[in-house]
């Protein structure tokens, strides 16, 4: 049995339909596809063929091809012209590396926004999200790690209320998903990972920087953050053998 036949099947448009009934078919296929991708069910490589993903939903090839085409438009899928067909991205060191310099970029600089505009920050629910993520690591139970991770750096982008970062990190949520949920399981085989005591206290020491509102402090310590994270994917991909 290989990737697609473990992973689709006539149930998840029943399931997605009465979750999105008023979705077209497009979309709901679209959306199956995407969450195959991002939560791990398609490993990097996997050949996405239109015929055997339409056949394993019981629909026609049209809705698989449309969603492929718009995955491909968007990165999660691509079409090499040495090989014929539709595949799961690869994942680079390149694409990884690229992926964390544009992340300290705009996160950075919404941290240091934030920072200066303080006031107009929800700093409770932020303080809440890095409480929440350093007790993870506490008591060693990763089961949300990935949400808390995006939650925290989402309120810090929403809050700079700038609209030109939105944009560009919205552009990258998907990728960013992607990566923190493979985070996750990562960290999930790890014990007393030296690296934990680092990574635990890296939301705090952020978000006082932005509460005590020393803009150049939020934005190092932001940038610090992202470094530790991108070493820790590295690790990943590495260990997986992902990387190419």
């Amino acid at each position: 049995m290989d990737a697609l036949e473990k992973y689709f099947h006539p149930g998840l448009i029943e399931e997605a339909q009465k979750q999105n009934p008023f979705l077209r078919l497009n979309d709901l296929v679209y959306s199956i596809i995407e969450k195959a991708i991002i939560y791990g069910g398609l490993p990097p490589g996997t050949r996405l063929s239109i015929v055997k993903i339409a056949s394993l939903l019981n629909v026609s090839r049209t809705p698989v091809s449309d969603a492929l085409e718009l995955l491909q438009k968007e990165g999660l899928v691509v079409s090499p012209p040495s090989r014929k067909g539709h595949y799961v991205f690869d994942i680079s060191h390149s694409s990884l590396e690229q992926l964390f310099m544009a992340r300290k970029a705009l996160e950075g600089t919404a941290a240091y926004i934030c920072a200066r505009q303080n006031g107009t920050v929800d700093m409770p629910r932020l303080r809440s999200l890095a409480i929440r993520f350093q007790r993870t690591f506490e008591k060693r139970e990763f089961t949300n790690f990935s949400e808390l991770d995006q939650d925290f750096h989402n309120q810090i982008i929403h809050s700079c209320r700038n609209p030109y970062i939105l944009k560009m990190y919205a552009a990258m949520e998907r990728f960013i998903s992607y990566y923190s949920i493979r985070s996750q399981e990562y960290m999930s085989t790890l014990d007393n990972d030296p690296n934990f005591a680092v990574l635990s206290c890296q939301h705090m020491a952020i978000y006082r920087a932005i509460a005590l509102g020393m803009p150049e402090l939020a934005e190092t310590a932001s940038k610090t953050h992202l470094d530790t994270c991108y070493n820790l994917c590295m690790r990943y991909h590495t260990i997986a053998g992902n990387l190419n």
